[in-house]
């Protein structure tokens, strides 16, 4: 049984780490995901496909949209 973890973008799809998601209108790799204790939103850390040091960290899964899933 496959215990991996996904999330919910804005339209409902899920996507997993390794996902390719858009976010203000730029291409992102996501990186990890995590829960927050105070909060019940998962939140992501999204990484840049052409530069592997820039990352955005505590982006709502709300605020992406899948593009390509990768399973």
């Amino acid at each position: 049984m496959s215990t991996r973890r996904f999330a919910l973008d804005r339209k409902g799809k899920r996507f997993y780490i390794g996902s390719t998601v858009e976010y203000n209108n730029k291409i992102f790799l996501v990186e990890d995901m995590q829960f927050l204790a105070w909060n019940r939103e998962q939140y992501i850390t999204l990484c840049d496909r052409r530069n592997k040091n820039k990352k955005i960290e505590f982006v709502s899964s709300k605020d992406v949209s899948v593009k390509h899933k990768t399973n």
